[in-house]
């Protein structure tokens, strides 16, 4: 018997090294699917740990706590429950800092002697210390973290100037937060005196939450109950649900980002299947000798899969190292986009686990399995004898490609099941089978579009023109699969761009109607740091108080829990200025009665995530206990995927002892200036440069920024997938050149010159870029389709009116033949140095 490592020493082995320029294509074709699928997944776990570590840092050993507009009264009635061990109060804010723009502290109220059962964290004491006088006497005293006092020169002494609601307030650092049980991993974090806080926020009495520690934590359950009837409208849960929450929230944003990364991994497996083809094409003899030798059919198949892990473990390796370096760069994209969309994080470090390589490494190498399994069990089933009879596998080869159309059809149809069943309830993550579908299909119809680009080659001739057609049918299996490979990749670009200009398209309607105000005013903070921020009272005194202001309109949003589940509350003061777009109910009586405090309106994500329509009713949870509450309407909105239940004032002011407002919609009478109401505005404030004053056009150009940076982590997404399909023509015409080195030295020998021969390896891969190109944008149209309206809907709750942009579907297919006469210059340069009488000697 044939021992099984020495076979694959000398045949597999040998192989790779002898065509290391393939190896080489085939290793960076994996690599660079595994760092975009790497990066993706470091970036999003790495914004979701550093969010939950900021709830953490807080939270410290607390079994539950109490959460809401808690009024500080409830703090002594929570302790004298039989349940509760310890209870502390914190009041939690963000401070922006203006010296350093886009910084900020997650400032953090807390009682110094109740709080220390709680606290994971030490405080190192310098100067003024937590305990004593000083802390108490002196507002502004605050204690910050090692890390973020060492990147910013800071220490005990040291002032630091903040802006708090649009007001400037200087701190003081008194103490440094180090370590404790836990390490620190939210450097923003820092603590105050929870009186001071208070003062601070102008909330007297108020608190963020109550923190509790039980003294069984195994009763968890009877004691939230218990609770919850102590605080009613509040939330009574364990710290850790809150970061689920905001888990829950941003998981499809994460979902989608991680199926976009797949589509290089689905290419790579193209790669692997051509590069293993032609390994079993070229060896064909060898093949039988080895089986008459005694090796198995088994064995056989496992000779060629082992050759593809010599592509796949490198590959890996490689792969790993590129995610981690690309995961910095895509971080901030992330980062940027969950803070302006779901909750404010920032990363300050990567999270990687085991975990995380663990599952990249098994894409990988199942990525080179899959692609390597069809061909190498055509090599399992080669008999001895038809081992040396030349072609007797092609005819199998091209019956078999001409079928393909068929399982395209089956795979369109199980893709359109997926889609009907993700938007009618079934988990949403059923629509990227319809995705994925339309990306298998046009690869099942690869033989049928090479079949007719052969035909037109044929009937338009020429010198290189008509044999390099003639070829495209020889090997038709494997172009196939080259063509395949692009035109998927080509499919997925054109429907990323389809997808986000038809949504762009659809936000510049939405705002063109939507921001109508001659000026919004609201805290700078909130540009960079989320809605965390509100208006000084005296400044919408001060606005509402002009001449020239017919009226001035404020905005305010918190979440809430609708039916059980948390949702986004919005609170609007003024009246309606129809720039919603219903799709529900008639929008001015709907208005009408959410203005009067009777019922509430809803945003289409709403709708679809709660299953509510106009003439439904919700329960929300307030502080004077659950309230129904009527839907009066559902109208369109982008601004938040997890919905919107939008109310008015007089509504809220029966339920919330709470004023405040984020911000300001100002209309102005007629002839009245918006640039000198500015000037006005800024003069009478003293603190002025705290606030953001944007005119409609600003305000628009902002929110088409914050859309292009949601949308710039898949132009990463749309040029590694081209690469990587690009890479498949370079591999499959430099596979080509080798197979065919005597075909190449015959037309050598027979008169071809170098330039003909050449010509003949541009040419085809012109073809196969041309039709993969042509194929890839028919597939794209569909597949942007089922992105617009199956997975949008499904996973978001948008409707999204297609739009097509013609310029770019009309250039593709010639940049995208460009780049594959581009990828051919390498085959055609080896091509035309083929040495005649060496190619021509029979091994």
């Amino acid at each position: 018997m044939l021992p099984p490592f020495r076979v694959f020493w000398w045949n597999a082995a040998r192989y790779v090294r002898r065509h290391r320029l393939l190896a080489l294509a085939n290793i960076l074709g994996i690599a660079l699917g595994i760092a975009v699928y790497l990066a993706i997944r470091i970036a999003n776990e790495s914004a979701s740990r550093a969010f939950a570590a900021s709830v953490d840092l807080v939270a410290g050993r607390a079994h539950l706590e109490i959460r809401g507009d808690v009024d500080e009264r409830l703090w002594p009635e929570v302790a004298r429950q039989p349940d509760v061990a310890a209870v502390t109060g914190i009041l939690e804010t963000i401070v922006a800092l203006p010296d350093r723009p886009g910084d900020y502290l997650r400032l953090t109220g807390v009682d110094v002697f109740t709080a220390l059962p709680f606290q994971t964290y030490c405080l190192a004491v310098g100067g003024n210390a937590p305990g004593d006088a000083s802390w108490f006497s002196h507002p502004g005293q605050i204690a910050v973290t090692a890390e973020f006092a060492q990147k910013r020169g800071l220490h005990v002494g040291s002032e630091l100037r903040g802006v708090v609601d649009g007001r400037s307030q200087t701190f003081t650092v008194s103490a440094i937060v180090e370590p404790g049980e836990t390490p620190v991993n939210d450097s923003h974090f820092a603590a105050i005196d929870i009186g001071w806080m208070q003062e601070l926020l102008r909330r007297p009495g108020k608190l963020s939450a109550l923190q509790i520690l039980l003294r069984d934590p195994q009763q968890i359950d009877s004691a939230t109950a218990a609770l919850q009837k102590v605080a009613p409208g509040l939330t009574v849960a364990p710290p850790a649900r809150r970061s689920a929450q905001v888990g829950k929230m941003i998981a499809a944003f994460q979902l989608n980002l991680t199926a976009l990364s797949m589509v290089s991994l689905l290419v790579g497996v193209f790669l692997i299947y051509n590069t293993v083809s032609a390994s079993v094409a070229r060896r064909r003899v060898q093949i039988g000798i080895l089986r008459a030798l005694g090796l198995s059919a088994v064995q056989v198949r496992g000779l060629f899969l082992g050759e593809a892990l010599l592509y796949a473990i490198p590959g890996v390796l490689l792969g790993a190292l590129g995610g981690v370096a690309l995961a910095r760069l895509l971080t901030g994209t992330v980062q940027q986009t969950i803070s302006a969309l779901y909750a404010l994080v920032t990363v300050d470090r990567l999270w990687l686990s085991p975990q995380q390589f663990a599952v990249a490494t098994f894409f990988g190498i199942g990525t080179a399995l899959v692609g390597a399994w069809s061909p190498a069990a055509d090599a399992a089933r080669v008999e001895p004898v038809d081992a040396l009879r030349r072609g007797t596998e092609k005819p199998r080869e091209v019956s078999s490609a001409n079928r393909w159309w068929l399982a395209g059809l089956a795979v369109l149809v199980a893709g359109a099941l997926c889609g009907w069943l993700a938007l009618s309830g079934w988990p949403p993550w059923l629509a990227f089978g319809g995705a994925l579908a339309v990306l298998v299909a046009a690869a099942c119809f690869a033989p049928l579009a090479l079949r007719a680009a052969s035909a037109i080659g044929i009937w338009l001739g020429g010198r290189t023109l008509l044999p390099a057609s003639r070829r495209l049918l020889r090997s038709l299996c494997r172009n196939a699969i080259t063509v395949g490979a692009l035109a998927a990749a080509v499919a997925m670009f054109i429907a990323l761009v389809v997808m986000v200009f038809s949504f762009r398209r659809s936000l510049e309607a939405w705002i063109g109607k939507g921001i109508i105000a001659d000026l919004f005013i609201a805290p700078a903070a909130n540009q960079t740091l989320g809605l965390n921020s509100y208006l000084p009272p005296e400044a919408i005194a001060w606005l509402r108080a002009r001449p020239e202001v017919l009226a001035a309109d404020t905005f305010r949003e918190r979440p809430v829990s609708v039916n059980g589940a948390q949702a986004v509350m919005v609170v609007l003061d003024g009246a309606y200025r129809h720039n919603l777009t219903f799709l529900e109910a008639d929008d001015t009586p709907a208005m009408a009665r959410v203005f009067a405090g009777d019922a509430a309106v809803v945003t289409e994500p709403f709708s679809r995530k709660y299953r509510v329509h106009a003439g439904d009713a919700v329960v929300v949870e307030t502080p004077r206990g659950p309230v129904e509450l009527p839907i009066a309407g559902v109208y369109a909105d982008y601004s938040r995927d997890q919905g919107i239940l939008m109310v008015g004032t007089h509504w809220f002011a029966k339920y919330w002892d709470d004023t405040r407002a984020m911000s300001a919609a100002v209309y102005l009478r007629p002839g009245a200036s918006a640039s000198a109401l500015e000037d006005d505005f800024r003069a009478a404030f003293a603190d002025a440069d705290q606030f953001a004053i944007h005119s409609s056009r600003a305000l628009r150009t902002g929110v088409m920024h914050v859309f292009d940076q949601t949308f710039a982590i898949t132009e990463v997404l749309r040029t590694v997938s081209i690469i990587v399909a690009i890479a498949g023509v370079f591999l499959s015409m430099t596979v080509m050149v080798v197979e065919r080195r005597r075909e190449l030295a015959l037309l050598r020998a027979l008169g071809g010159t170098p330039g003909y021969v050449g010509g003949l390896v541009f040419t085809e891969a012109g073809l196969l870029g041309c039709t993969a190109a042509i194929l890839g944008v028919l597939a794209g149209i569909p597949l942007a389709m089922v992105l617009t309206w199956i997975v949008n809907p499904a996973f978001f709750g948008w409707t999204i009116q297609l739009s097509l942009p013609w310029a770019v579907l009309l250039s593709t297919p010639l940049w995208t033949t460009a780049a594959a006469l581009g990828a051919a210059w390498w085959p055609a340069r080896i091509a035309r140095r083929v040495e005649i009488a060496e190619a021509l000697h029979e091994e």
